[in-house]
């Protein structure tokens, strides 16, 4: 039994005795059919996930926030509570007879929870046990203090996000440091790089993800960073950096220059250490953090913005196989 099974508390079943009769009877057939929707529920959320995720993979950059609001009046994290669960779970079946909260099963599919704890819970509410949204977030919060490696060195200042606009901005903006100075070479002729879905690695050390750096195939592959810099336009539905990055920085593309995100970087982190840049708006981003020694783990759902990134960059490139 796994040690997240222990923490999971046992639920006792309801005494139906101390109820008369007739109440006994009527409680007991709400119980039935609330069940009953609850597996119904799980099915539907996953079939809606899967024709959601087909949809997205037939429309272009852009198009699958547009036809989300215009049809649905969704953001794309509501998307992703379905898309995720689709994803997490690969049959439908594995719902037709759980009892599970739609809270819980969301959570359980977010990127961030390890298939091991996803594969535990359902094999337990297969056998009947109920499965609450509360009980599955202490375990996941148990279980990620449980995998911090012990370190003896003073644990660091918890995690900040710095918001839209902050005043770390007009600080990057105005600072003078030794290092913002940076001579960024721009390519002679745009290098006619051929990008696919998929991952690839740059100088052997950086990891760049062309796909959606919001579902489970990036997001499961990037460790703990002290910097991420979240420049977007997009419906915000990365809250995954929030528990990978000590810092994290959003602001809107119509903000960004280059000289501000080499300071940046060189303010909230240091040379070797790993910084994320899930989105690619400018072309430089690649180059400018390869410079200052960071380690970087990128990526962008667009496939021209990740081959200007990696021209621009003028690292070697290998595709990998992950």
């Amino acid at each position: 039994m796994g040690n997240s099974q222990k923490r999971l508390n046992l639920v006792i079943g309801f005494d139906y005795e101390i109820l008369e009769s007739q109440e006994r009877i009527l409680v007991q057939q709400r119980t039935g059919e609330i069940r009953e929707r609850l597996q119904r529920s799980a099915q539907d959320i996953w079939e809606i996930g899967n024709k959601l995720a087909d949809v997205r993979s037939r429309l272009k950059h852009g198009q699958f926030d547009t036809w989300l609001k215009a049809e649905f009046g969704w953001s794309r994290r509501t998307a992703y509570n379905f898309i995720n669960v689709y994803e997490a779970f690969p049959e439908r079946a594995n719902f037709a007879q759980i009892n599970i909260a739609t809270s819980a099963l969301y959570l359980l599919a977010a990127p961030s929870t390890s298939q091991g704890l996803r594969d535990e819970v359902l094999q337990r509410a297969k056998e009947g046990e109920p499965v609450t949204y509360k009980e599955i977030r202490q375990v996941i919060k148990e279980e990620k203090s449980q995998s911090s490696p012990a370190v003896e060195k003073p644990q660091p200042p918890k995690q900040e996000i710095v918001a839209i606009e902050p005043k770390a901005l007009v600080e990057a903006n105005n600072s003078v440091l030794e290092v913002t100075t940076l001579e960024i070479p721009s390519p002679a002729v745009d290098t006619p790089i051929k990008v696919q879905p998929g991952w690839y690695m740059l100088e052997k050390q950086h990891l760049l993800f062309c796909g959606d750096t919001a579902s489970p195939k990036f997001v499961e592959r990037i460790p703990q960073a002290v910097l991420a810099i979240a420049i977007t336009g997009d419906d915000w539905d990365h809250d995954w950096l929030i528990e990978r990055a000590k810092t994290v920085i959003i602001f809107p593309e119509s903000s960004l220059k280059e000289q501000m995100l080499s300071n940046l970087l060189s303010m909230f982190s240091a040379p070797g250490e790993a910084v994320i840049f899930p989105w690619l708006p400018d072309s430089a981003m690649l180059a400018i953090a390869h410079k200052l020694e960071r380690k970087i783990f990128a990526g962008d759902p667009n496939p021209e913005k990740c081959r200007k990134a990696i021209a621009h960059s003028q690292l070697l490139v290998e595709r990998m196989n992950l």
